[in-house]
């Protein structure tokens, strides 16, 4: 998805705070924290709350953020896993996601350290736009004793959905339909649904392609197919993907952008489709992608 030019800035009344558990950064954390909250608050924000990691870190002197409510401002101080934590709690109402990075990758971190503060005073005046990028939901459904299918689980991913073994080396089938037409049987030791902006994470790793977040596509990456043929492919974001299992699977583990873990049975019925929300960054500057991609993967000038 493209992103586009900021047009109708409001201003933010609420801020919650994210930080990642990095006890080897955790006094040069605090102290930027403690700017940024004071530089919130000289902005006249006085709703500010943070995650468990943040109020711990400033010794409750804020309150802790409440998981199911919306934020005007989402920030996220760490690297892109701190991110992806905060699409977990992802809200219908959740309002911009801006990421400062203290990791080590930042594929979506948009500010750093050093340059963060000077940054939110543009931020403040609306001089940013929004890069919106494309969700995925998935949904799992189980029988129960009468034989109705009931929805037992959902999530929304940034990156990717994931089905392995959870810890067994060992061949499943995942019956793959898109749309309810057949499109194959995967033997492999997983299969992972990625977005555009998950392209470059655990998909690539398992030979996936590179997709530019201005595309609007799913991909579908077997991890260490049987057979050979098997490659990914790339659908269109509005389909809507069926799996089931073979019955003899004993263990099959669902995961959500590596953070949400979910055990399925054999009999268990799975649909992943794109969501209807999106998850909105704020970046300073229109994103130039390919140089975001040589920086991040070393490719070179």
């Amino acid at each position: 998805m493209a992103a586009k030019q900021n047009s109708d800035h409001k201003p933010f009344r609420s801020v919650a705070i994210y930080c990642h558990n990095k006890p080897s950064k955790e006094k040069v954390e605090t102290l930027f924290i403690r700017d940024l909250i004071r530089f919130l608050y000289a902005q006249g924000i006085t709703e500010i709350h943070g995650d468990l990691r943040t109020v711990s870190l400033l010794k409750n002197s804020i309150p802790r953020a409440e998981d199911d409510r919306a934020y005007d401002l989402k920030i996220g101080i760490g690297g892109d896993g701190t991110l992806l934590k905060m699409m977990r709690l992802l809200q219908q109402k959740d309002g911009l996601f801006l990421g400062i990075n203290f990791g080590t990758l930042g594929f979506l971190s948009e500010l750093t350290p050093d340059n963060a503060l000077d940054a939110m005073k543009k931020i403040m005046k609306g001089e940013y736009v929004v890069d919106e990028r494309l969700l995925l939901k998935a949904f799992v459904y189980r029988k129960n004793e009468h034989g109705k299918k009931n929805e037992i689980f959902r999530a929304y991913a940034l990156n990717e959905v994931v089905f392995g073994h959870g810890g067994l080396a060992r061949l499943t089938n995942f019956n793959v339909k898109v749309n309810r037409r057949f499109l194959s049987t995967y033997r492999s030791d997983g299969l992972i649904f990625s977005t555009p902006t998950g392209s470059t994470a655990y998909s690539m790793s398992a030979g996936g392609p590179i997709v530019s977040p201005a595309l609007e596509a799913m991909v579908i990456t077997p991890v260490s197919p049987h057979t050979l043929t098997h490659r990914p492919i790339l659908l269109p974001s509005d389909r809507k993907v069926h799996l089931d299992f073979d019955s003899r699977a004993d263990s099959i583990a669902l995961t959500i952008d590596g953070q949400i873990h979910f055990s399925l049975k054999s009999t268990d019925e799975v649909v992943v489709q794109r969501s209807t929300r999106t998850a909105q960054f704020i970046r300073m500057r229109e994103t130039h992608y390919f140089k975001s991609l040589r920086n991040k993967l070393g490719w070179g000038n």
